[in-house]
Parts: structure tokens; sequence; C-alpha cells
């Protein structure tokens, strides 16, 4: 029999390189818009809050859901602070976007955080406040699609390296307890993958415009996250799973029409 953990990582891989390759060759053939809808779909969060359910306990992928919407807002401040260094220097940008992440990370698991509706306050305004930046003072313009020639090599590289990511995230809920499992359920290993493959191919302002659309692609693995809260328990694993996916794209959806009609 397979050990669970070894087939969470097996799956994370799998997931981790079809939305993000997906997600990336999106962007270069219908644009940034689309591109930063599909990274901010639920990936690494559906994988981790479905095996600390099942190897743990309903209760406890619930608990974990507590910190999904703070650590979500977080996950924007990642983006604003990547989005303005990358105008200087990608590595700086990185490492300034991660360092960040994990700083404002540590402090609900250092106070051991436990308020969800807090959590939620603290992600719309994280959320509005990121995207305000994003579009009016940062002034960051969404892009066509761009030409791109597809060969194996290139496909499988971006698999590959997509899929380690989201992997390595989903290592770290193995750490202990629900609290940091829900954190890192919530690691951006998305938005890495992505603005990693948009810069290195076709440079900061493609990748910027990608990560913007991304702030409020994101708004569906939040309503993932918050669905999983309220539907494990009565509905059970695989139809709560299922619920909470339908709600996530329908959102997606909706985020859609509003990124084609609404921003620049």
């Amino acid at each position: 029999m397979i050990d669970p953990f070894i087939l969470k990582l097996v799956l994370s891989f799998i997931a981790g390189s079809l939305w993000i390759t997906m997600g990336t060759v999106l962007a270069e053939r219908y644009g940034t818009k689309i591109g930063g809808l599909v990274a901010g779909l639920p990936s690494t969060i559906l994988v981790s809050l479905f095996f600390i359910a099942w190897t743990q306990s309903l209760a406890t992928a619930v608990a974990a859901t507590t910190v999904v919407p703070i650590i979500g807002g977080i996950n924007c401040l990642f983006i604003i602070v990547y989005i303005y260094l990358v105008r200087v220097n990608f590595w700086l940008a990185f490492a300034g976007a991660l360092a960040v992440w994990f700083l404002l990370s540590l402090v609900p698991v250092i106070i051991q955080f436990d308020s969800f509706p807090f959590s939620l306050t603290a992600y719309v305004c994280m959320l509005l406040f990121s995207y305000w930046v994003a579009e009016t003072r940062l002034k960051i313009k969404s892009e066509s699609g761009r030409k791109m020639r597809y060969t194996l090599p290139i496909i499988l590289f971006r698999g590959t390296f997509s899929g380690l990511v989201i992997a390595l995230a989903v290592v770290m809920t193995k750490i202990g307890g629900p609290l940091i499992g829900g954190t890192f359920a919530m690691f951006p290993a998305m938005f890495i993958g992505t603005l990693f493959i948009t810069h290195f191919t076709h440079g900061a302002s493609f990748s910027a415009a990608v990560m913007k659309a991304s702030i409020l692609g994101a708004i569906s693995v939040v309503v993932y996250g918050v669905s999983v809260r309220y539907t494990y328990v009565p509905l059970g694993l695989l139809s709560g799973t299922l619920v909470s996916l339908a709600l996530s794209f329908g959102c997606a959806f909706f985020i859609h029409r509003f990124l084609s009609k609404k921003t620049t």
C-alpha cells in the first residue's frame, strides 16, 4: 500500500505541474489577465487540506482553515513587494517578497492565532490595499499574449520546476499542527513558479502584469478554504471537496468577468 504522504507529494507535483504550466501557456496565448486567473486557482491548498483531513481528521483540516484568509492577504503583499522590486532586479524582488512572506506569516504561528473573523477581515483589507497599490500607484498594465514556440524541453522544464515548488510547500505542511499546516497550505508556491517562468521567458513587465491579475485571481483560493471550513464536517471529505471546488471555480468565473471589463 502506498504511504499517504508519498501519494500526497505525487499528487502535489502533478497538480503543480499542470496548473502552473497551463497558467503560463494561457498567459502567453491570451494575455496576462487569463494567466493570473489560472495562477490564482487552488492547488497547494486543495492537496494540503484534503490530506490533512484524510491522514488526521476533518476537524483538524477545518482548524487549519482559520489562518487561510490572513495568509491569503499576506500573499497579496508578497505580490506587491515582488512587483515593486522587480523593476530593479529580479533576484532582489524574489528574495524581498519571500522574506516579507516568511516574516509576516511567522506572526500568526508565534501568537497561536485563532480568530477566523479577524483572519477574514485582515484578508479583505490586505486584498483591497494590494490591488489599489498595483492598479493606481504602481500602474501595472495588463499585457496581451506573446508568440511562443513550445518544445518538449520547455514544457518538461516548466512542469518539473512547478511541480517541485508545489511539492516543497506540501512537505512544509508536515511540520506539524493545524496552524502551521494551514499556513503552508497557503504558501505562494503557484506564484513563485509563475513569476520565475514568466520573468525569464518574457521579462519583468509581463511577469508583473500576470502577478497583478493573480491578486484578484487568488480570491478563489480563499473562497476554497472558507468553503472547506463549512462543508468538510457536515458533507464529508469527498463531497466537501467537490462543493468547495465548485464554489471556487464559480468565483474564478466572476473574477474573469471583472478582469475582462474593469481592469487596465
